[in-house]
């Protein structure tokens, strides 16, 4: 039994290894939280939206809001999603730079976007092409 449960762990460490010098990204389904009076979808501390459903080929209006550096926050900003199931890839948002605070947070950014088909989807942010956090989120039919 021991020997199963050493195999185990050994599988799971080296599973969990880096390569080079990459940071981890966080990753959070629907995970919600409570900021400044509004249930935000996301990082804590990180990266959020204000929450709001999610319907396949709906353009809806999120509130981004950003926690960090003046230098961490400077720069263009890009949402990238991904289908978990068939991997198609779309941008779902680009602009060229982030807004200031708002709701508690040290930037924000008001946007619209939308998927076109529902699942779960990997949305990959960055900041002036850094990766800055992954949010899953589920959209409706």
């Amino acid at each position: 039994m021991k020997k199963i449960v050493w195999i185990a762990l050994a599988i799971i460490c080296v599973g969990c290894q880096q390569t080079g010098n990459e940071e981890p990204v966080v990753t959070t389904k629907t995970e919600k939280f409570e900021a400044n009076s509004y249930t935000m979808r996301g990082i804590p501390d990180k990266v959020a939206f204000i929450d709001a459903p999610w319907i396949e080929g709906e353009t809806q209006k999120y509130m981004w809001h950003f926690w960090g550096s003046e230098e961490e926050l400077e720069g263009a900003f890009k949402v990238t999603g991904t289908h978990t199931e068939t991997g198609e890839t779309v941008t779902v948002l680009e602009t060229s730079e982030i807004a200031g605070p708002v709701n508690g947070a040290d930037a924000s950014l008001p946007s619209n976007m939308s998927l076109p088909e529902s699942g779960e989807w990997k949305l990959d942010t960055s900041v002036d092409g850094e990766a800055f956090g992954t949010i899953l989120v589920d959209v409706k039919e």
